[in-house]
């Protein structure tokens, strides 16, 4: 599909805490009749609107900081990720740190990758940032006896698997591919993080990949109280509280 995203005549962006559960509902003004909106977070396509008329989103709460961009699209491409053709500095903002797993047949229902980090603190990546399972119970797997018996090629059954051109290139065997999936981890804290891609069996053994070095630079935290703490009348000087989230 050939579409185009703009942010162009798209304003008046807010952030309105929800009532109850921790999330946010997300407001804004859009000039663009007849398109739908699609929203971003840290580069990650999060939502979309059903109707060209919807002027907002409501979003889970989590930790650290969010890029928000929306755009209009066409109604057709409303659910379509059109993340490679954001704004420049939108789709890979610093404190978001992305990776890529190859997910094939030797990987078992109960495997699982996450993400872990050392918090910017040196004491090595040891704190679980994200996790997801390789096989979600929704995956549909293609070795020999797991899928439609006779639907395969060479050896592999099912017809769900990715197909020649479909995952990723001279990855699979025998002209299947293997699929890529992607997680991705907020580092909220500044400064210089390790972070290493563990691979989780369903009986608790591991194995890490090479340590990489993150440079984290989020932007401030969002101010939620303003006092006045003092006032000097001698040089005229206000002195200014803030409580931050």
């Amino acid at each position: 599909m050939n579409t185009t995203l703009t942010t162009d005549n798209i304003d008046s962006l807010r952030a309105i805490p929800l009532a109850g559960p921790a999330g946010w509902e997300i407001t804004f003004h859009s000039l663009n009749a007849g398109l739908c909106h699609q929203l971003y977070l840290n580069g990650r396509l999060a939502d979309w609107t059903d109707t060209p008329a919807q002027r907002h989103f409501a979003i889970d709460s989590e930790t650290g900081p969010f890029e928000i961009v929306i755009t209009a699209v066409p109604p057709s491409a409303r659910c379509v990720d059109l993340s490679t053709q954001l704004p420049s500095g939108a789709g890979a903002p610093t404190w978001r740190y992305s990776a890529s797993v190859l997910r094939d047949i030797r990987h078992r229902p109960g495997d699982s990758v996450a993400i872990m980090g050392d918090g910017a603190t040196g004491g090595g990546a040891s704190l679980p940032l994200a996790s997801l399972p390789i096989w979600p119970e929704w995956a549909h797997r293609w070795a020999f006896g797991e899928d439609a018996f006779g639907m395969g090629g060479f050896g592999y059954d099912g017809h769900y698997a990715p197909g020649l051109g479909a995952g990723v290139f001279g990855v699979g065997q025998f002209g299947l591919g293997v699929e890529a999936i992607k997680i991705d981890a907020t580092l909220p804290e500044p400064g210089c993080h390790e972070i290493v891609l563990r691979t989780l069996a369903a009986d608790g053994q591991y194995a890490d990949g090479e340590p990489t070095q993150v440079l984290s630079a989020p932007p401030p935290q969002t101010v939620t109280g303003l006092s006045v703490a003092g006032y000097d009348k001698t040089i005229d000087t206000i002195t200014l509280q803030i409580e931050s989230e």
